[in-house]
């Protein structure tokens, strides 16, 4: 028992000294995997010290209950215990600091604390036992026990936030539609749930901050969490979608997750310009954030949302788990509920085979929400098998109304929702005789305000709501919207849409801006014959014109017979090799690991294509990725070789792109290169250099940029 004491005093002790020279060189110090195991275990270590620290203390306060001598050894013993682990404590939380992005104020007090309350359980241990008449030792004791809730707060704060504990009792103003922008009322009560845990001016996961809006818009070391207008390009969308086991999937596995409403919410709120001041009757009626969010308020109460009780069985939770992909989320309505609600993400990969594999919950699916998909008349008999179907959301998909009618068997059928439609009033009526139907959106479609009373008074146990708000102020457009995805084929016609019926779409595709009088008009689809940067703004009486859009169409070109690669791509970054730069897949600018991309910064990307003949190009366009924050800018320099011989081959081209003077958000970009040779070749070649040094503006100045290529494209 003795040399068990000595041991533990004498690690104590070293721990001490560590504790000392961690305090003073701990940043710059970088750990092995296995410490970085350890200092995540600091949450489980802490709690020892804290519950023998109150533990002593609850003793004594009943001295008379136990003998003297049997006391002085339980408090030996609790005391060796409490400094022991006070100081592992301390030396696992040093470990932990240097893996996370913490506020540097706020982790020095919390450090600080920590290591005082392992110092104070030292000396408590040693006075005990050489302080006979125990008066330093009370005090010191005191002194301990606040220490102790000094470092447990500090510790809470880098855990939870400012005012977490107070959080719930302290007065707030009550945020209504009328006071508060749509940011203020809908979005920053989601973020608040779910993401300021983690991005707060105290502990900023990332380097971003999103409890301060100045900061929130600067974003994080990979730039903005969002692209203006464009959700499914956006980061912070991308990283809701991912799977669960994923690592870069938001909030972490064991946090509060998004519902699904919550993400439709953030994804119209980026969709209609990410805008943090604008108030929701300043939105344009077409803007869907508009149609969402007073739906919420409409339905906002505090009265306790009831768990209804269904009959059928549940489903298999390997059929569920099955089910679920990064197109699709299927999930329970409640806990344990057999009934399940079905989204489906992502438009431009949306397959009618995804809907049709949810035949093996037909009698589960209470919930189906296809908003935004190119569902059409002709999938509304398949959903009519869903006979237990409660809600059904067509927002602003494909249907025209001549297949609604197949919907009558849904008998349970409560809630259905058609806003952005084509649908007519004559198309919803034979719907409005369901027996449980009591809510129909028709917002924005072609039903007459006129029509809609009329079937509202026909219909009175059913509400049907068309246009949510009538406003005499001006209010701006939304902005168009390109249709095509991906890759635009050759034969396929470059497609723009607006939900806003009357709107003029003025286009150019020379990258300046189009203005409301002098750019062309959009009138109908039309041609490319190669990548262009395409830009776009919807104008219409009494409106003020939508910002404008701006989209990079990557067009199909002349296909090589053969590519390969001269320089091996970066061993992180292998994409799909050299087959990847013509198989038509485009990357994201978000998710630099997936197969589309190959990546390079040690050595320039240089890459031969052979075309089995000779031929004469005009032009070759590099699709490059753009991530500030990551550090993936455009190239340095790029070379243009050709020749009949790979081994004797000329230069044709050489250019040095324009690079960024700033953060910019995260994009997919097109580096057109003209030639003027006019001569004919069987072999070209490639070659683009990556940034050698970050420029002085970029907060890792000086560091070796990266450069990601995900298809070439030739004219």
């Amino acid at each position: 028992m003795m040399s068990l004491n000595r041991i533990a005093l004498n690690v104590i002790f070293c721990i001490q000294i560590l504790l000392v020279f961690l305090l003073i060189a701990g940043d710059r110090i970088v750990l092995p995997a296995w410490l970085q195991v350890a200092g995540r275990l600091h949450p489980l270590v802490l709690h020892l010290p804290i519950g023998f620290l109150i533990f002593l203390a609850v003793i004594h306060l009943f001295p008379k209950h136990v003998d003297k001598d049997s006391l002085q050894r339980l408090i030996h013993i609790g005391l060796v215990i409490t400094s022991l682990f006070a100081s592992i404590a301390a030396l696992f939380g040093f470990f932990l600091s240097l893996q996370g992005e913490y506020g540097t104020d706020a982790l020095m007090r919390h450090r600080t604390a920590g290591v005082l309350l392992s110092w104070f359980c030292y000396a408590l241990l040693l006075l005990h036992r050489v302080d006979e008449k125990q008066r330093f030792f009370y005090g010191f004791g005191a002194l301990t026990l606040v220490t102790l809730i000094v470092a447990g707060h500090t510790g809470a704060v880098l855990t939870h936030g400012q005012n977490f504990v107070l959080a719930p009792i302290l007065a707030n103003k009550e945020l209504t539609v009328e006071n508060a922008s749509v940011y203020e009322f809908a979005v920053q009560p989601i973020l608040d749930r779910k993401c300021f845990s983690c991005h707060n001016e105290v502990k900023a996961k990332g380097g971003l901050v999103m409890t301060s809006i100045d900061k929130f818009k600067e974003g994080g070391k990979h730039g903005k969490p969002w692209v203006e207008g464009k959700p499914q390009e956006s980061r912070m969308i991308k990283a809701f979608y991912l799977p669960l086991s994923h690592d870069e999937h938001m909030p972490p596995d064991g946090r509060p997750q998004l519902t699904p409403v919550e993400i439709s919410t953030i994804e119209a709120w980026i969709k209609s310009g990410a805008d943090f001041e604008k108030k929701l009757n300043q939105f344009a009626d077409g803007d869907s954030l508009k149609f969402i969010v007073a739906s919420f308020a409409a339905s906002k109460s505090d009265a306790p949302v009831e768990e209804k009780t269904y009959s059928f069985s549940a489903a298999s939770g390997d059929v569920v788990e099955k089910l679920n992909t990064p197109y699709r989320s299927v999930f329970p309505l409640f806990k344990d509920s057999p009934a399940l609600q079905a989204d489906f993400f992502l438009k431009g990969s949306f397959q009618v085979e995804f809907l049709r594999e949810l035949n093996s919950i037909s009698q589960q699916l209470v919930v189906l929400n296809l908003s935004k998909m190119p569902v059409e008349d002709k999938e509304l008999e398949f959903i009519a098998t869903f006979t237990n179907l409660e809600n059904l959301n067509l927002n602003f998909t494909r249907i025209e109304g001549t297949g609604l009618r197949t919907l009558e068997p849904l008998a349970n059928l409560q809630t259905l929702s058609l806003a952005g439609t084509s649908v007519k009033a004559g198309d919803i009526e034979p719907l409005l005789s369901l027996p449980r139907l009591r809510e129909v959106y028709v917002w924005n479609t072609q039903i007459a305000e006129a029509e809609r009373e009329a079937l509202s008074k026909k219909y009175p146990d059913v509400t049907i709501t068309g246009n949510l708000f009538s406003d005499s102020e001006t209010l701006k457009l939304g902005k168009p919207r390109l249709e095509n995805d991906g890759v635009i084929r050759k034969g396929e016609l470059i497609s723009l849409k607006h939900s806003m019926p009357g709107v003029v779409i003025r286009l150019s595709k020379d990258k300046t801006d189009p203005d409301s009088i002098k750019s062309d008009v959009y009138d109908k689809p039309f041609p490319a014959t190669e990548s262009m940067v395409l830009k776009a703004k919807a104008c219409k009486d009494g409106w003020f014109c939508s910002d404008v859009l701006k989209a990079t169409c990557f067009v199909e070109g002349i296909a090589p017979v053969n590519v390969e690669l001269q320089s091996k791509a970066d061993v992180q970054y292998p994409g799909k090799g050299a087959e990847g730069l013509t198989d038509m897949q485009k990357g994201f600018a978000d998710i630099l690991k997936e197969p589309s991309w190959l990546g390079y910064r040690e050595g320039p990307f240089s890459t031969n294509f052979d075309f089995g003949k000779s031929i004469s190009l005009k032009s070759i366009v590099i699709s490059h990725a753009e991530n500030i924050g990551g550090f993936v800018f455009p190239p340095q320099e790029v070379e243009i070789w050709a020749g009949d011989n790979v081994r004797e081959m000329k230069m044709l081209k050489q250019l040095k792109p324009v690079q960024p003077t700033g953060y910019t958000p995260n994009g997919v970009e097109a580096l057109p290169i003209p030639l003027d040779s006019g001569g004919s070749y069987r072999y070209y070649r490639v070659v683009a250099r990556p940034l050698a040094k970050l420029p002085t503006w970029h907060n890792s100045k000086g560091e070796r940029g990266w450069l990601f290529v995900d298809e070439v494209f030739f004219y």
